[in-house]
């Protein structure tokens, strides 16, 4: 008996009996992605590839740190607002009728008579080490972005985003405030997402930046879908919220045809 093949084995079960079901809107962790055709497979609720017991179990990881990292900082007595004390769920932000939608770690504070957005991630050794030297603007980008997405739709002007290293257990925090120039930038990409302006990042299903996508299957393979209102190209979000149809459909779809983002034009 090979202990670590059967865990493996159970895992790929429960995804095979449990899938889980995609997001249908625009989150804050992907808007920063350079390719517009997976925030709009994601807007439009297209199933996710598989990820495999490995990311799964990296994902858990993840979640369990976050609830340390949140213990740690109360040790300081700093304030930490886990949920919205007025929802009694994790704090969300939303914009665009709420086709965008930002999902934070917590709020700190008040400090120096402001609460912050905390933002929470863990790292390995080297993705570490390159955050706290060149700062995470420059280090994860996406992060950046995401960040940045959530103080524009929070209306917020700063947040603490902490790591934790994974390697070592070492600790490093910076203050990212709000840029009104880069939300507005993420905010015209989400802007051409919803105008059915979306296009491939690449003409190559084997770039790299193609082989590790989640919507790598339904991009490329044109993995069936399950036929609804909004995987069907006549299906058009709203910039105010809602959806409309081409073609007169109102609670069912009359007459599906697959969505697909606009190909890549330029070799760059």
């Amino acid at each position: 008996m090979n202990l670590a093949d059967l865990i493996n084995q159970a895992y790929e079960k429960e995804e095979k009996a449990n899938p889980q079901k995609p997001r249908s809107y625009i989150g804050a962790s992907i808007v920063g992605n350079p390719c517009e055709a997976l925030i709009a497979f994601s807007l439009r609720g297209f199933p996710d590839s598989s990820i495999g017991y490995k990311l799964k179990r990296i994902f858990r990881d993840g979640h369990r740190i976050e609830d340390d990292v949140i213990r740690d900082i109360k040790k300081t007595g700093i304030a930490v607002m886990e949920k919205d004390p007025f929802t009694g769920k994790q704090w969300s932000f939303d914009g665009f009728g709420g086709h965008a939608v930002g999902h934070a770690d917590g709020m700190l504070g008040p400090i120096d008579q402001d609460s912050k957005l905390l933002e929470i991630k863990s790292m390995n050794d080297n993705k570490f080490k390159e955050f706290s030297t060149k700062g995470v603007k420059y280090s994860h980008r996406h992060y950046y972005s995401q960040v940045q997405f959530m103080l524009g739709l929070g209306k917020l002007e700063e947040c603490v985003f902490i790591s934790y290293n994974k390697n070592n257990s070492e600790y490093h925090s910076e203050i990212i405030r709000y840029d009104e120039f880069y939300y507005n930038d993420l905010c015209a990409k989400v802007e051409r997402v919803l105008n059915g302006e979306a296009r491939k990042i690449s003409n190559d299903p084997t770039d790299w930046r193609c082989r590790g996508c989640f919507k790598r299957d339904v991009c490329w393979e044109e993995k069936e879908v399950k036929q609804t209102m909004k995987t069907c190209k006549n299906y058009q979000p709203k910039l105010a919220g809602g959806w409309t149809c081409n073609l007169g459909c109102l609670e069912e779809c009359q007459k599906w045809e697959r969505f697909q983002p606009l190909p890549k034009t330029s070799n760059i």
